[in-house]
């Protein structure tokens, strides 16, 4: 039994949590029975929920109802998966996350002070609030692929190399052309919707990636950069809007090809997890 801690942040009873996502009291407790759930509890033994124990309730309500998944089916899958439902991830297939505990955070800091800028000089150039710049130094949280593609136009990188650039080094295989199943490096930051695994190694001139997404999950603003990418889905819906009113919306097997400098912003418009092939050259996302 996970008891509370002095950690900041909302804390819900029973009541609020069930009020808030729309489950009953008695269905937490079920699903707590099977191991969906784990509340903290009080000294006095009673329950207490989260934010992210909110967003469990929700997806576990979702794959209920819009998949029909038993709650045998749901465990099985949450414990091979804690990143959106369908994908493999880090812990459960092997792919490595390449930071191992170094924060996005102080890597996004670290470029800001290499380029000897301020807080308020970096949100002049990108738009972004100071303050928001702030939390994500200090936190790692909140980061959208739009907002932190505007930071690395700022710094003179890309959201890739942001985001493996904490990679330890590897020795090389004699194999470097080949990434097995289950070798792919996981890049973070995207949010717990959004799962994106580098299929390509090296300094090459296509940045290769296939990407998980949630239902719901979306740039959060629209961005451009130089080059032209390629997105082909493998299942799943997925929405892009160019130029800010060019909308196109794609099923499994579908593709599009753009030059990267149009504005773009994209979403998963659907009820099921998104997965898709995504290629920019050069690498410049």
């Amino acid at each position: 039994m996970k008891q509370v801690s002095g950690e900041v942040g909302r804390r819900m009873r029973i009541a609020d949590a069930a009020s808030l996502s729309g489950v009953s009291t008695s269905t937490l407790r079920l699903w707590e029975q099977h191991g969906l759930l784990q509340p903290e509890y009080t000294a006095s033994g009673q329950r207490r929920y989260t934010d992210a124990h909110l967003t469990r309730i929700r997806d576990i309500h979702r794959l209920r109802a819009v998949q029909g998944l038993s709650l045998a089916a749901i465990r099985a899958m949450r414990s091979k998966a804690p990143g959106p439902a369908g994908c493999d991830n880090a812990e459960s297939n092997g792919s490595r996350d390449p930071h191992q505990g170094v924060s996005v955070g102080a890597r996004l800091r670290g470029l800001r002070k290499a380029a000897e800028m301020s807080l308020r000089e970096v949100a002049v150039r990108t738009g972004l609030a100071p303050s928001f710049i702030s939390t994500l130094e200090r936190t790692s949280l909140g980061a959208s692929a739009a907002s932190l593609h505007k930071l690395a136009q700022c710094y003179g990188t890309t959201v890739t190399d942001i985001l493996a650039t904490a990679a330890p080094a590897e020795v090389s295989s004699g194999h470097e052309e080949v990434v097995r199943s289950g070798e792919a490096l996981v890049l973070p930051m995207l949010g717990p919707d959004i799962q994106v695994e580098q299929l390509a190694k090296g300094d090459l001139m296509m940045d290769c990636q296939k990407w998980c997404l949630a239902p719901g999950a979306a740039s959060d603003g629209s961005y451009s950069h130089e080059g032209e990418e390629f997105i082909h889905v493998l299942y799943g819906s997925f929405e892009v809007i160019l130029d800010g009113h060019s909308h196109h919306v794609l099923g499994g097997g579908d593709s599009i090809y753009f030059k990267s400098t149009r504005l773009h912003a994209w979403c998963n418009p659907g009820n099921e997890t998104t997965v898709l092939l995504w290629v920019n050259t050069p690498p410049t996302f």
